[in-house]
Order: structure tokens, then C-alpha cells, then sequence
């Protein structure tokens, strides 16, 4: 059983390998702290999503090529292009996927995936402080399996187009998503 999503209607892409690793990390702290506290692992992986959202939006500021390359959201820049509305609190999830060619809005969520994107929206703004009474007292992991499955789509992709970041090309897909996501436990062949 291998993860494969369909890449075909997916143009070629800038990458941004090292946020895809920032990302993971912070999933990765979430989900394998051993305090485990719902609240926080899904303001982590708000965070997570957010991190993947904005590579699709950023240029390269520093380190050009190397494994610490350094990026640059531009918020002014793109709100004179149009790509972000005037305004635009540029934590919002949903906010963050409609700024996305449609292409990638379409391959990185199915509809069941959008609604928890967008249930979950304003959650790291929101909840960070998790003392606050704005906080949520109420806690799923739609958001956290969201974060690993988005992670796996997009280091599919990398590799698909072409990507020869380290982390990208030892990242091991299938042992993360059928670990993380789906409820079989993962087997690695021998």
C-alpha cells in the first residue's frame, strides 16, 4: 500500500523545502511530545498548516539553493498584486488557501479537508494562549491528521517535481501517513 494523490493537474511549483521541514517539526513536536495536551497539539498544527500555506507565498530572502534558505512573506507586495484582499489577517486558514492557484487548492484539499481547514481557520490566533477564555475548551484531531496528510501531499509533490532537498527525499511518506493518518499500522518491507 503506497500513499499516491493524483499530482496530474498540478503545475510546476517553487519549492520551499526548508518551511515544508519547519512544518513538520512542529507537527512532529505535537503529536510525539509525551505531554500530550489536545488544546496545544492543535495550535501547533494550526501553525503547521499555516507554515505550508504561506511557502506557496513567499520569496527567497537569503541562503538561495542551500539547506537553510531563508523566505520572505511579503504581505504588502501581495496585496498590490491581488493575490491577498486589503485588510487580510494573514493567520486566517481559509484566508491563506484562497490566496493559492486553484490547481493547489484542489490537490491539497478535498472537500471534507476544506471544512476542517475552515472550522479550524482562526485557531492559532485564537487559541494560542490557551488560558485565555477566547480559547477552545473543545478539542478534535481532524486538524492534527489535516496537518500530517497536507505534509504528505506536498513532500509527494516535491519529490514528483523534482526536489533534491535532503529532507524531502529521506522523508519516509507512506510510514508517516499510514502511522498518522490512516488506522493501519505501518509494516516496513523488508
Amino acid at each position: 500500500m503506497n500513499f499516491q494523490p493524483n499530482i496530474s493537474n498540478v503545475s510546476k511549483i517553487e519549492f520551499r523545502p526548508y518551511m515544508i521541514e519547519c512544518a513538520f517539526d512542529y507537527y512532529s513536536m505535537s503529536v510525539m511530545s509525551n505531554h500530550q495536551r489536545m488544546g496545544l497539539q492543535t495550535v501547533m498544527c494550526a501553525l503547521s498548516i499555516e507554515i505550508i500555506l504561506k511557502s506557496f507565498l513567499v520569496s527567497v530572502a537569503g541562503n538561495h539553493g542551500q539547506l537553510n534558505e531563508t523566505y520572505q512573506f511579503d504581505k504588502k507586495l501581495l496585496v498590490a498584486d491581488g493575490t491577498l484582499p486589503k485588510k487580510s489577517d494573514v493567520h486566517d486558514l481559509t484566508v491563506l488557501y484562497e490566496a493559492l492557484p486553484k490547481d493547489l487548492q484542489t490537490y491539497l484539499f478535498e472537500t471534507f479537508e476544506f471544512k476542517i481547514l475552515h472550522e479550524n481557520r482562526k485557531l492559532f490566533t485564537q487559541s494560542r494562549y490557551i488560558y485565555e477564555p477566547s480559547a477552545n475548551t473543545i478539542n478534535n484531531d481532524d486538524i492534527i491528521k489535516l496537518t500530517a496528510r497536507l505534509v504528505c501531499k506536498i513532500v509527494y509533490l516535491y519529490k514528483h517535481q523534482g526536489c533534491v532537498d535532503p529532507f524531502i527525499l529521506e522523508f519516509e511518506i507512506d510510514k508517516i501517513y499510514f502511522s498518522h493518518v490512516q488506522p493501519y499500522a505501518f509494516i516496513e518491507a523488508l
